[in-house]
This record gives structure tokens, C-alpha cells and sequence, in this order.
């Protein structure tokens, strides 16, 4: 039989499973304790591209402000000027020309007088022409001082004023003359400032009514019409018309 050939080597076998199941496992590969970390990564500078030139500090351009009235949507509005010089100059040429226009008129009626109704009744037709020389220099001389002075005024408003303040006069003469009483000279004459600070006064209300009309139209937009041909292609062929935008 053939079964104890076998035996030795089964044997064989059993003996050498068993050396090899004894040997110790093989042991995990250990980093070493002193690791080394890597450099960092520095990019290489290009050198086909220069590098920025240096710029003092007082030469880096700064930026510059924009008022509101340099914009386009924006218009400026008139300046408003200081009003005391021109209603100085107004109260002066004002009274200038009253004083003038008295001495005019009052000159021409003496003169006629004196030629016509004789010298008993030239003096009342020189105090008709100085009263009438007065009334019609005093506007004249305001509204002129005032449009020198770059006002704005209206000829109407200036002569209404210096009306009002002729009336003025008239009543306060009778009210300090009245009672038995006669006023000083000084204050009768001074009275007669009334129709110049009148015709001042009109001439500066309608000067502040134009100013601010004159603002409202400068700030407000401007209309703008803009009309373009249009060229179109229809079903009953090409067609020519008008655009427009308001």
C-alpha cells in the first residue's frame, strides 16, 4: 500500500505550518521623531514686467470737488446782493430829485407867473410848479438811483410808493400843526422824506418780486423738443414719419 509513503510527508507539512505560525507579526514602519516641515513657496519675480515707479506724495493727483451749480441738471440762481447800499443810493438820488424837479418846475412857474398874471399871483404859481417838480423828481430820481445800483424795480410800484408817502406827509403836518400849535420848521421839513422812503419802499418790493421770479425760471428745467425722422417698412411698403420727445 501506498499510505505509508504518505505519512512522512504530512508530517513534513504539519511541521513546517507550525514554524511558520510562530514567527512574530511584522512591525509597522515608525516616522521618525524629528519631522521636517517644508520651506514655504515663494513665487520668482517676473522680469519682463518693471516695477512701479515711485510717486512723491505731493504729486498724486487729488480729487477734485464739484459745486452743484457746475452740474449740467442744475442751474445757478442770480446772487442776491446786499440791499442797504442800493436803498442808500435810492434815498439820495430820491431826494436829489425832488430837489431838482422843484427848482425846475418852481423856476418855470414863477416865470410864467410873472409874465401872465403879474408878480402879485407868481409866487402861488411857483409853489403849484415846485409841488408838481417835487412829485415827479422823486420817483424819477429813485427808480434811477435804484437801477443804477443794479436794481431790479418797476417804474409803477415806485411812483404808487412815493404817492403813499406824499399822503403820508399831508397828514402828519396836520397832525402837528393842529391844536392851536405850530410844529418847528425842522420837523415840518423833515416830514417831507416820507415820499422818498415811499418810493424806496416800492421800488424794493417789486425789485424782491422780479429777483425771485427771475430764480423760479432759472431753476427750473428748461423744455427740451427734439424731433427725429423714423424709416419703417410696412405691409403696404416703406413709410416715412416724425419722432418726437418733449
Amino acid at each position: 500500500m501506498k499510505l505509508p509513503r504518505l505519512f512522512p510527508l504530512l508530517a513534513l507539512l504539519l511541521v513546517s505550518g507550525l514554524a511558520s505560525a510562530q514567527e512574530a507579526p511584522a512591525e509597522p514602519a515608525q516616522v521618525p521623531a524629528g519631522s521636517l516641515t517644508p520651506p514655504p513657496l515663494v513665487g520668482a519675480p517676473d522680469p519682463d514686467v518693471p516695477p512701479p515707479p515711485d510717486v512723491p506724495p505731493e504729486e498724486v493727483p487729488t480729487r477734485t470737488s464739484v459745486t452743484p451749480e457746475a452740474l449740467p441738471s442744475v442751474k445757478a440762481a442770480p446772487p442776491a446782493k446786499d440791499p442797504v447800499p442800493r436803498v442808500a443810493v435810492e434815498v439820495l438820488s430820491g431826494t436829489a430829485g425832488g430837489v431838482v424837479g422843484a427848482t425846475i418846475l418852481g423856476s418855470v412857474g414863477y416865470l410864467l407867473g410873472s409874465a401872465t398874471v403879474g408878480c402879485d399871483e407868481c409866487l402861488v404859481m411857483a409853489v403849484a410848479g415846485a409841488a408838481a417838480g417835487g412829485i415827479i423828481g422823486i420817483p424819477v430820481g429813485t427808480y434811477a438811483g435804484g437801477r443804477f445800483m443794479g436794481g431790479r424795480g418797476r417804474v409803477g410800484p415806485t411812483v404808487a410808493g412815493s404817492m403813499v408817502g406824499w399822503g403820508a406827509t399831508f397828514l402828519a403836518l396836520t397832525l402837528v400843526n393842529s391844536g392851536g400849535s405850530e410844529a418847528p420848521p425842522a420837523v415840518n421839513a423833515a416830514l417831507f422824506i416820507l415820499p422818498v422812503v415811499g418810493a424806496s419802499a416800492g421800488f424794493e418790493l417789486s425789485h424782491g418780486k422780479v429777483w425771485r421770479l427771475e430764480a423760479a425760471m432759472q431753476s427750473a428745467p428748461a423744455p427740451s423738443v427734439q424731433v427725429m425722422p423714423v424709416a419703417t417698412y410696412t405691409s403696404k411698403g416703406p413709410q416715412l414719419g416724425l419722432m418726437g420727445s418733449f
